[in-house]
């Protein structure tokens, strides 16, 4: 081979002459090369090289006709590249250096930022300072429009600055946060920046990056910055602690607050205004008064040294002077507060609240310190409702008194009602009748609970014919007026029996005949009676419906059929209902609707044998059961209370749903949720989770809602959390979205888990995800359910500030916020929000002048409510429905019925509005304040025969109405009358009423008949209930009967023969009160039954419901009790107390051996 590669290498001439001189050599090769081969190949090579040599010539020949032809062509490209070089310069590439490691490890982290940027190791080239504006002002314009790679590029490009470029370093880790780089990635880019500008280690550089981390509440990465800014040395100045006590108290960790603030302390930090307002604030939560007043006594301290009129007493938000002071008269500690509140201005609510401990306490002292505060404060400029508590405060000193009505007349402004009732309460305390009759002249009162305050005042003084002068003055003078606009007084019952008596004991007797003649009661009771008639022919009313329908030759159909069918179970008729059934049956329409409307009838009438026997017949008639067969089967079990042995055919009924291919459903799991409390077995509860994960349907929220509900009525918050984290893995959700973080916003506030909703917020802003309405909505919501509504203002305003979220608030937020405020009665933070919304130009709707309306009802503030509706009026909004419920329960509530009355009169008059079954509650209630039955039972008259249907809220104020006139039978027959008209149980609000009004009537028997009709009824009792039954018997010397009630409430034997056998399941209650157990107790000791009653009782509280902690003060008496009356044990009794300190098990089985 060696051989061959040297021939092709030689020309052919020289190698014909070396060929004799090869051929020795090919004797070792004469397999390859034999001396004819070598003369023949070189003969060819000859050939080829000729042949070769000709086509380079036609080559070359053919090239130069080429270029002759094309020479302009040519000549044109060689000038066009002669003019670029001139023109541009030298294009060729600057020799590269080699990359150094660093700039290779610098190459790696771009490449992961997805950006195109140059190399920045020290061996490049530096910035020149142009090219660093240029940068500099390429990242903030970047930053504006949104393009965070392109802020990236020039942050990369800038590290080869020399001199720290001047950009804000908090643009560049948000655009390195919103390129979801992790905290991290963040924390190495500011450690290197660090290293490399050690010039930029000083506070206020980190200060800049706090800053707008603190206000996204991304507490991890503010604690990643801390920890490398202390690794350089750098440490928080009075602007950085503010930034971070402002994240602290947002996200509601005040153990980090009081931290922080003792590292301010520990270092000798001035505080910042801000920062002492945060510190007051979280002292005012943790209810911690002394530091709160510290803190409050160094901002005014920091406020003066100031010495500017930038900083004064003024810029305190007044809502935290007034937590200030409700804080300080919690504590009683209002003496020691008033000295700090010199110079601070006052919201009304602080000057209230202040006034109002003062008149509570009767502390002449500490109310002269209190109205001289506030009248330097307010230059004597007070309000009329001032007025009115400082009256309260001066009750008694007839001298004071007469001071202040002098004061009030002198500046001519109308006396209000809150300052003649003030004043009237005062004067009955001071006997003061000259003082009653100044006011009375110069007040010249037409609302109708101030002419009966005055008219029951100077009954009490006896003063009788002034009595009768005011009703005739003040009453009779308005009812003859004609005046389109006033409507006559109408006097409650206790008024009318005043003004009948001064009648009489004057000689009156023609106004005392004039009150006789005018009760309607039997127009009211022939009008009952009437009705009930009508009421027992609707059945055979919708059997002549249906007739005429079938006489009239329509086709029928299972839906007529069905229709009657329903209208003989809702009115309880099983009789009709069955003897239906089978004619709807012989018709050829029953299916599987009929059977499920039949089962539910035999349900009502809990028979659910029955019940199910007609699941078999549907069966055996060739129809499948569906969803609503087994869900009514299932809510039947669970109506019928919660024994084992029911709990048990529950789930008995879902293996046979689940065997019969019928999943369940919503309904199902929302029924089976219902039914778990806090007794429910583990396995129970596990089962019923089980069911929603296997469930086909989404979760929905009113399902989300009944797991909540359980979750927190099984007292199970950690179950809550675990099955939310199960719906997001099941259904492969990332939280991602602001409407699933809303979602779990909301569910963690109903089940009063804080914590979790704060991380949740935190997660989400952190991530910059942007809040929408309805995820604001869920977050404000849920702060101001849990008691924190000020928390819930404090984060609307931090929205309000951030231009990218703020478009987010509406006022329906705001209404949480301002429902938060009715809910505390702070009628002037109300105020405050409302002219606030004003302020920021929210669109007002009905709801939110609804939901003034009501603060000023709940508030007692209904003088604010005609500015309320001239702003509605202003703003082209209409009153609604619940615009007039709300003014009518408002008037109701302070006691001015006749203006109630008066709104829905004018609503009639001015709207094509219909009363519903709350405003005419609302009438009812206000006329049992006032006791006035027979207009009550005029109202519910009307109320029927506009065909409004009442409900058990308005049963139970019905029986509130006739207890307070002693009318036991009549409560009685009303309840009776209405449940069986409209179809209906009485529950257990109605059975308590009517279990109040027996005892009320000292009929404490039939009480007892009452409450165990209830039971059979499967109506399980409230507290409420037990307390006046157990109340009444011990009054009434029936010490076993309160004892055996209480058994019962907490599931003990002995209940009997109290309770029925068969209602032992419904008695007990899981929220009995721990003080009503503690007072029968005591109540049972002081009658002499320690022994035999109040010792077994206690053992059986201990065993059957050991979280009921009975307080040792209560167990100390029992126990005296018991050492002082068996000083010498009778034999066989000398262990009875052994135990009671503990479980007390012995006590109550000698009880039960000796019975």
């Amino acid at each position: 081979s060696t051989l061959l590669s040297s021939l092709f290498e030689t020309p052919h001439h020289a190698l014909i002459a070396i060929t004799p001189q090869l051929l020795p050599v090919s004797e070792d090769f004469d397999y390859i090369l034999q001396t004819n081969v070598i003369i023949q190949i070189l003969r060819a090579m000859n050939v080829i090289e000729s042949s070769a040599m000709a086509a380079r010539s036609t080559f070359l020949d053919e090239a130069w006709n080429f270029f002759v032809a094309t020479r302009a062509e040519l000549m044109l490209f060689c000038a066009a590249v002669a003019a670029y070089v001139l023109l541009f310069g030298n294009m060729a590439p600057k020799g590269r250096k080699p990359r150094s490691p660093k700039a290779k490890h610098l190459k790696m982290e771009e490449d992961d930022l997805d950006v195109d940027v140059p190399d920045a190791d020290k061996d490049q080239q530096s910035l020149r300072p142009e090219e660093r504006q240029q940068l500099e002002t390429s990242l903030n314009e970047s930053f504006q429009s949104g393009d965070h790679r392109q802020v990236l590029r020039c942050w990369m490009a800038l590290k080869r600055s020399d001199v720290p470029p001047e950009i804000p370093l908090a643009r560049a880790v948000e655009s390195m946060q919103r390129f979801k780089k992790d905290n991290h990635f963040v924390i190495r880019e500011l450690r290197a920046y660090f290293k490399r500008y050690s010039s930029e280690c000083t506070p206020r550089t980190l200060n800049d990056i706090l800053e707008p981390l603190a206000r996204r509440l991304d507490a991890q990465l503010v604690d990643g910055v801390l920890a490398i800014a202390s690794s350089f040395g750098i440490r928080p100045d009075e602007r950085g602690y503010e930034a971070l006590l402002s994240m602290s108290f947002t996200t509601r960790n005040f153990a980090q607050v009081r931290t922080l603030l003792d590292e301010m302390t520990g270092r000798g930090m001035c505080f910042t205004t801000r920062a002492r307002i945060v510190a007051v604030k979280t002292a005012l939560k943790m209810g911690s008064f002394p530091d709160a007043a510290q803190h409050f006594k160094e901002l005014k301290h920091l406020w003066s040294g100031l010495g500017s009129s930038d900083a004064t007493p003024s810029m305190a938000p007044q809502h935290i002077v007034s937590q200030l002071v409700d804080l300080a008269c919690r504590e009683r500690q209002l003496a020691e507060f008033l000295p700090l509140l010199e110079g601070t201005p006052l919201a009304e609510d602080a000057v209230s609240a202040m006034l109002s401990e003062c008149a509570r306490r009767k502390d002449p002292s500490l109310s002269e310190k209190a109205e001289r505060l506030v009248r330097g404060q307010n230059g004597q400029q007070l309000s009329d409702g001032t007025y009115a508590l400082l009256v309260r405060c001066a009750s008694g000193d007839q001298a004071r008194l007469q001071s202040l009505l002098n004061e009030v007349i002198g500046k001519g402004a109308p006396l209000t009602a809150d300052f003649a009732l003030a004043m009237l309460s005062s004067c009955a305390k001071a006997r003061c009748v000259k003082l009653a009759d100044q006011l009375l002249e110069k007040m010249q009162p037409n609302q109708l609970q101030v002419v009966s305050a005055f008219i029951r005042f100077y009954a009490e003084e006896e003063q009788y014919e002034k009595v009768c002068r005011v009703y005739e003055k003040h009453v009779l003078s308005l009812a003859g007026s004609d005046s389109p606009t006033r409507q006559p007084m109408v006097l409650d019952a206790r008024v009318e029996r005043c003004l009948m008596s001064a009648a009489l004991r004057c000689g009156r007797h023609d106004l005392a005949k004039n009150f006789l003649d005018a009760a309607p009661s039997d127009v009211a009771k022939h009008i009952a009676m009437i009705r009930s008639c009508a009421a027992s022919g609707d059945l055979s009313g919708a059997r002549e419906v249906f007739e005429t329908l079938r006489k009239s030759g329509v086709e029928m159909n299972s839906v007529i059929y069905n229709t009657v069918l329903d209208a003989c179970v809702e009115c309880r008729n099983l009789s009709a209902a069955e003897d239906w059934m089978l004619q709807t049956k012989r018709a050829g329409f029953a299916d599987v609707v009929s059977y499920n409307t039949l089962i539910k009838a035999h349900l009502q009438s809990d028979n659910f044998r029955k019940a199910r026997s007609l699941m078999e017949e549907m069966r055996a008639e060739g129809l499948q059961p569906n969803r609503v067969t087994f869900n009514e089967l299932v809510n039947g079990l669970v109506a019928r209370g919660s024994s084992p042995s029911h709990r048990a055919e529950i789930w008995s009924i879902v293996r046979e749903m689940k065997a019969a291919g019928v999943k369940p459903n919503q309904v199902t799991c929302s029924i089976l949720l219902k039914s778990l409390n806090a007794y429910s077995k583990e396995a129970e509860i596990v089962e019923t989770m089980d069911l929603i994960t296997d469930m086909e349907e989404p979760m929905d929220e009113v399902l989300l809602s009944s797991v909540v509900e359980a979750c927190v009525r099984i007292g199970k918050p950690d179950l809550l959390a675990e099955k939310l984290k199960q719906f997001q893995s099941a259904e492969g959700l990332s939280v991602n979205g602001s409407h699933t973080f809303g979602s779990l916003i909301k569910a963690y506030g109903h089940a009063k888990d804080m914590n979790g909703v704060w991380r949740c917020w935190t997660e989400m802003r952190s991530r910059h995800i942007r809040p929408t309405s309805i995820t604001l909505g869920c977050m404000v919501e849920a702060v101001v359910s849990n008691g924190d509504t000020e928390g819930a203002y404090e984060l609307i305003h931090q929205i309000r500030e951030d231009e990218n979220c703020r478009d987010a608030l509406n006022a329906v937020i705001y209404c949480s916020v301002l429902k938060g405020f009715t809910r505390e009665k702070k009628i002037q933070r109300v105020w405050t929000v409302y002219e606030e919304m004003l302020s920021f130009q929210v669109e007002l709707s009905v709801v939110t002048y609804n939901t003034l309306l009501d603060a000023c009802a709940r508030c007692g503030r209904m003088d604010r409510v005609p500015g309320i509706t001239e702003d509605m009026k202003a703003k082209g909004i209409r009153p609604n429905l619940i615009t007039y419920s709300t003014m009518v329960k408002g008037h109701c509530q302070a006691g001015d019925l006749e203006r109630g009355f008066a709104i829905l009169t004018e609503m009639r008059a001015k709207t094509n509005l219909q009363p519903d079954e709350i405003m005419y509650n609302s009438l009812l209630d206000g006329c049992a304040q006032n006791n006035l039955v027979d207009k009550g039972l005029a109202l519910l008259d009307q109320m029927q025969r506009e065909g409004v249907q009442p409900s058990n809220f308005t049963l139970s104020l019905l029986v509130k109405l006739m207890n307070r006139a002693r009318k036991l039978d009549g409560a009685f027959a009303i309840v009776e009358e209405i449940s069986q008209k409209y179809h209906f149980r009485p529950n257990v609000h109605v059975y308590t009423n009517l279990i109040q009004a027996c005892v009320a009537n000292r009929n404490l028997s039939r009480g007892m008949l009452t409450f165990k009709k209830m039971l059979k009824e499967r109506t399980r009792p409230e507290n409420r209930t037990y307390a006046i039954l157990v109340r009444a018997s011990l009054a009434q010397s029936q010490p076993e009967q309160a004892a055996g009630l209480l058994r019962a409430a907490i599931g003990a034997p002995g209940a009997e023969p109290y309770v029925p056998q068969d209602c032992l399941s419904t008695a007990p209650i899981h929220n009995l009160d721990a003080a009503l157990v503690a007072e029968a107790l005591q109540g049972l000791t002081e009658r002499g039954h320690v022994h035999d009653l109040a010792v077994p009782l206690m053992s059986d509280v201990k065993n059957y419901r050991p979280q009921l902690r009975i307080d040792a003060t209560t167990q100390r008496r029992i126990m005296s009790a018991g050492m002082g009356n068996a000083s010498a044990p009778a034999p066989g009794n000398e262990r009875r107390y052994e135990g009671f300190g503990g479980g007390g098990g012995r006590a109550g089985g000698q009880r039960r051996d000796g019975a």
